[in-house]
């Protein structure tokens, strides 16, 4: 599929090139030109078609029926300011917390994950009176001025503000929990003594950490520590969350615990852009009196129309439990290509947001490699990770065993190709 460029892409590349700023836009070493999607498929611009593995923001299925009755029904009808009364919202916001843990029974709507964790910082801030706030090691939470210097994946640790501290994701905690318990009581106690510590954020599955399940106690620990020095737990639900890691609705709970706040965004309006903040009245009546908040489009009726289709379809289709008993079949498939295949070290992940560490003499350039290929065969996937090992796997809720079949029979192939 990958053999040349048409003349048709070339020139919308240039085109691209002069009007839009040099944003990380191409994940292939061969831009891929999408044009049509169906459920799973995605198609280029000479109908080759693409299973995709990585693109979660489809997280019903891509030109779901549902949403695009809902967006085009409510757009018929009205898609104004949030300043006015509308019914849509407080809809979106009833059945929103009533998937939370009881008392997680505020909302906030904004536009994008970016956004909702700024806003949860700022809420967090006002809450504790505190500045710091704790992250993991090579996490990624957003590109505003305040969540980008919070994302250690884009933004060099060196650079960062005296304000923000790390700790190791979920692989050192394993390796010896009193150890990293220490180092974060260290650390916490640290930002405590400077400019306080106002919260950690985690990203519920520890994406850009190389994909871990928080293991049990991890979260419940650091939760505690936090709180202690008098912040807020934040859970960042923008990758993790809608049932994707299965069992749970949300990622934070495979480690039973509650957060102070919880972020959500990628996959809450399958494409539309929709993202929230979630908190307890409690935090948020003292966030209330020290700032006022609007959004000239954040839970705007169309938007809000999208999420209530979205929160519908997976209770309707009972997609968490379907993205449990599926990523089971797709782990198993996928770990029994570790045994023909030396280069796969672990296979990591919950439900069908799935992680293959790739360990050899140069991981990077084989996991590109690997990934580059797997598209040339019609696979779409993503790469992530400290060391850009690991292959990311986050297809739409509605992937089913032959679709996990077809990854593991096109990786095992790409596997194949690296000399």
């Amino acid at each position: 599929m990958d053999a040349k460029i048409n003349n048709k892409d070339k020139a919308l590349i240039n085109r691209r090139r002069k009007h839009l700023g040099n944003a990380e836009v191409f994940f292939y070493q061969t831009p891929l030109h999408i044009t049509k999607s169906k459920d799973v498929w995605l198609f280029d611009s000479e109908d080759n078609k693409y299973l995709d593995v990585y693109n979660n923001v489809a997280h019903i299925g891509h030109a779901n029926q549902d949403v695009i009755d809902a967006i085009t029904q409510q757009s018929k009808t009205l898609n104004t300011s949030t300043r006015y009364l509308h019914e849509s919202i407080v809809c979106l916001a009833e059945q929103l917390t009533a998937t939370m843990p009881e008392g997680l029974n505020v909302c906030y709507f904004t536009c994008s994950g970016s956004e909702a964790n700024d806003l949860a910082l700022q809420i967090a801030r006002a809450y504790s009176k505190n500045q710091g706030c704790i992250i993991s090691e090579n996490a990624y939470h957003g590109n505003t001025t305040a969540v980008f210097q919070m994302s250690p994946e884009d933004y060099p640790l060196q650079q960062r503000e005296n304000w923000i501290a790390t700790l190791p994701g979920p692989k050192a905690y394993l390796a010896g929990p009193e150890a990293f318990i220490d180092q974060a009581v260290l650390t916490i106690n640290q930002l405590s003594n400077t400019v306080g510590t106002a919260a950690v954020i985690f990203d519920s599955v520890f994406s850009s950490d190389g994909i871990f399940l928080p293991p049990s106690g991890y979260l419940r620990t650091i939760y505690q520590i936090v709180r202690d020095a008098g912040g807020l737990a934040i859970a960042d639900e923008v990758q993790s969350g809608f049932g994707r890691t299965g069992k749970h609705m949300w990622g934070f709970a495979h480690d039973d615990v509650v957060p102070d706040i919880v972020t959500l965004g990628k996959p809450m309006g399958n494409g539309h852009p929709i993202s929230a903040v979630v908190t307890t009245r409690k935090i948020a009546d003292v966030y209330n009196k020290k700032q006022a908040y609007f959004n000239t489009f954040g839970g705007n009726p169309v938007a809000c129309a999208a999420a209530l289709a979205v929160i519908n379809f997976i209770e309707k289709n009972k997609l968490v439990e379907h993205a449990e008993s599926v990523g089971v079949y797709f782990r198993q498939v996928l770990n029994s290509l570790a045994k023909t295949h030396k280069i796969i070290h672990q296979i990591r992940g919950g439900g069908l947001f799935v992680g293959v560490e790739l360990v050899s003499q140069h991981p990077a350039q084989d996991t590109s490699a690997v990934v580059n290929k797997l598209k040339q065969l019609g696979v779409l996937a993503g790469i992530t990770g400290p060391e850009n090992n690991v292959i990311k796997l986050r297809p739409p809720m509605t992937f089913q065993k032959e679709h996990a079949d077809i990854v593991a029979s096109k990786l095992n192939q790409a596997l194949d190709s690296l000399v």
